[in-house]
């Protein structure tokens, strides 16, 4: 991507729809990373790119058009300008998110991985000196009884935890409940959650590769971390809440009965 693009001629107007962010602050959805704020103006523009302002820390970045979104039809409290792909901050750019894949070494077949046991020297000349040596079948009965030791030990660990669990009340568990209405139904998507709680000081997705797509929205003001949820992420809807603790404080009914809690409640951090 160019970093010197030609700029647009002086009192020409923005081609759309960048011409509705003319002299207005808005919000990337998703949020750029790597930037602290949220919250941006547009510079300048031309056919390929448009160079907007972070009202943050005055960081100036040029991002190609291709990734630009829907625009929304509201500025209350703050518009929003959608990104069809997740952006990441670096050297004075913008990039796309990149998905990193860890690939285990392989062994190829046939071969056998024997691992290396060295014994000190002394000990080794001692051993050979004196004629004793143990055996593949004492070593692995020696292994088991150590397995088994420290299996018990474990056990019996637990055990002493729980009674005193039980009997201090620290196994007590508490459900936890909104302390206002949020005002938030399963017809929610993201521009409502904006328009009721305002801008989220940060938003982030669960990995990919799931039938369902979740979205946090953080307002660590409220104690809220609001959870959006849908099979593409465009549709996503919302789905309930949770506090700093991650412990779900709203749920929602959805179509045909069935509550959001449930899932919530075995729902990851992320």
């Amino acid at each position: 991507m160019s970093t010197q693009p030609s700029a647009r001629e002086p009192g020409a107007p923005y081609p759309p729809p960048l011409d509705q962010l003319a002299d207005r602050e808005f919000s990337f959805h998703p949020s750029v990373g790597n930037l602290e704020t949220n919250l941006w103006r547009l510079v300048d523009a031309n056919w390929s790119e448009f160079l907007v302002e972070n009202q943050g820390d005055q960081t100036q970045v040029w991002v190609p058009r291709r990734y630009l979104g829907e625009v929304s039809a509201s500025d209350r409290p703050v518009m929003i300008v959608g990104l069809n792909r997740s952006l990441d901050y670096k050297a004075g750019q913008v990039w796309p998110v990149q998905k990193r894949i860890i690939e285990m070494p392989r062994v190829p077949a046939g071969e056998v991985v024997v691992e290396s046991q060295t014994a000190p020297t002394g000990v080794s000349a001692s051993i050979r000196g004196s004629g004793f040596g143990l055996d593949s079948s004492e070593r692995k009965v020696g292994k088991l009884i150590l397995f088994a030791l420290a299996g018990s030990v474990l056990i019996v660990a637990m055990v002493i935890f729980f009674y005193r669990g039980l009997e201090s009340g620290e196994l007590v568990s508490y459900k936890p409940v909104v302390q206002e209405s949020l005002g938030l139904g399963p017809e929610d998507d993201y521009f409502a959650v904006i328009r009721k709680l305002g801008t989220p000081q940060a938003d982030r997705w669960k990995a990919e590769g799931e039938i369902l797509q979740y979205q946090v929205l953080e307002y660590p003001a409220r104690n809220l971390n609001v959870i959006l949820a849908g099979r593409e992420r465009k549709r996503a809807l919302y789905v309930g809440a949770m506090d700093r603790d991650w412990k779900v404080v709203d749920s929602v009914n959805q179509k045909g009965g069935s509550n959001t809690y449930r899932v919530l409640s075995k729902l990851p951090k992320f």
